[in-house]
């Protein structure tokens, strides 16, 4: 598994209270030097996407590298607010790549692409105002492995989230396979399935935070928002969506590692959960683009009301964040390590036996005292919980209504296989037959 740094400075983020205290209280007042910055992106950022369209990226790369940067001065201003958007402190480059890594590893890669990308840009157009120095260490930091104090080759165990189709971040993942496995050589947990019915299903689907929060989301774009030309959420209205998602599961983690995160690393965590719902939403066809706008897709609502409808829409949902959870990155027949751990991993918690959660737990309250895979797989596990595929109590464990789910969504990568009374059930199955 990848690492993370071994460096034990303190972080400059601060404290996560005294940043959420100040934040409501300049909620309507926008800083000075945070205008100035957002006006000279406004002016930077056409020259950007130029500029990588010149270098061969499609329209969905631009717009996801224009995303990525938004998402880097989000955190980078933090540690420097009086940024110039021209001139990068290499010190200050370096611990937002580290806060990002700690907070979503899956994500580290597409920010450190982003970044290098805006800081060619700058050095090839005559952009760049830092000193020669500064140039030459941030080029030395971009050129080494994606996470700090291990070899290259270990880069490419955490895929990019929801991306895992954007055929630049793809392109650009050279040592994607240099970590290359053979799940043939593991052995997977049998998934337990006891007898289900309809009711089951549809009980714990609704009471799930992952269907709450995308029907809150769904009411949330009502009729219609504004979205980028390329349906992304605008900046203006991510704090709006993400404060729809209330609904979160994570319980004992989440407070683990609330207890230990920075600032930077909740910010993050905040972004990537909005943009791993909107991509849902859009990639589902639960939600439309149409002309900068984000609409609910037509007769969606009529299909809700329908309980087999209804229930064929979650399982879309729960059947994609499975995929992204464990396949994310991934080709057929071609696995890096990361892909085997989350599924071995996520099919173990729906054994008869699950796992204990107090290893995760501590992993979150004092990363700096274990293993770094096994934080990497506690802030993975995390983010399932909060969704509601796993539950956390004194085990993790998978519901056993989406089990059925779970093996049919892996079974065909991994060697899987479901046992017990409901081995073999379909759950449109409990449905048809009424």
């Amino acid at each position: 598994m990848s690492k993370k740094s071994k460096s034990t400075k303190k972080s400059r983020f601060g404290n996560p209270a005294k940043a959420a205290a100040d934040t409501a209280g300049r909620a309507n007042a926008m800083p000075l030097h945070d205008v100035r910055l957002d006006r000279a992106m406004e002016a930077l950022a056409p020259g950007f996407a130029l500029w990588l369209e010149s270098q061969g990226r499609g329209d969905a790369g631009i717009d996801k590298s224009l995303m990525i940067l938004d998402d880097f001065f989000d955190l980078y201003r933090l540690l420097q607010p009086q940024t110039d958007a021209r001139s990068l402190v290499p010190d200050a480059v370096r611990e937002v790549l580290e806060a990002a890594t700690a907070a979503n590893p899956q994500a580290t890669f597409a920010l450190r692409s982003g970044v290098r990308d805006y800081v060619g840009y700058l050095a090839q157009g005559s952009l760049w105002t830092g000193t020669p120095g500064e140039l030459a260490q941030l080029q030395e930091l971009f050129g080494q492995p994606a996470w700090p104090g291990l070899d290259r080759a270990l880069d490419a165990l955490a895929p990019p989230l929801a991306a895992a189709n954007d055929d630049d971040i793809r392109e650009n993942a050279g040592d994607i396979d240099a970590d290359s496995v053979d799940p043939g050589d593991y052995d997977f947990a049998d998934v337990y399935i006891p007898e289900l019915t309809a009711e089951q299903f549809t009980g714990t689907a609704a009471a799930s935070p992952l269907w709450k929060n995308v029907e809150s989301l769904l009411e949330w774009v009502g009729g219609g928002r504004k979205v980028t030309t390329k349906g992304a959420l605008r900046k203006a209205d991510r704090a709006q969506a993400a404060a729809a998602l209330t609904h979160n599961g994570a319980g004992m983690l989440e407070r683990a590692f609330t207890s230990s995160a920075s600032t930077a690393e909740l910010t993050m965590g905040a972004l990537d959960r909005i943009r791993l719902y909107w991509h849902l939403l859009v990639s589902l066809g639960l939600v439309r683009i149409d002309a900068g706008r984000a609409v609910v897709a037509p007769r969606l609502h009529e299909r809700l009301a329908v309980e087999e409808s209804r229930v064929e829409v979650f399982r879309d949902v729960l059947g994609q964040f499975i995929f992204i959870s464990t396949l994310t990155g991934s080709d057929p027949g071609s696995y890096s390590g990361w892909h085997v751990d989350m599924a071995s991993f996520m099919a173990e918690c729906a054994t008869e036996n699950p796992p204990e959660s107090a290893p995760l737990v501590h992993a979150l309250e004092s990363p700096e005292t274990v293993h770094p895979d096994l934080y990497v797989l506690a802030r993975n596990v995390m983010s399932w919980a909060a969704e509601g595929l796993v539950t956390v109590d004194g085990h993790v464990t998978v519901p056993p209504a989406f089990r059925p789910d779970l093996v049919v969504m892996l079974e065909e990568d991994f060697h899987i296989k479901a046992v017990g009374p409901g081995a073999g059930l379909h759950i449109a199955e409990l449905f048809r037959n009424g």
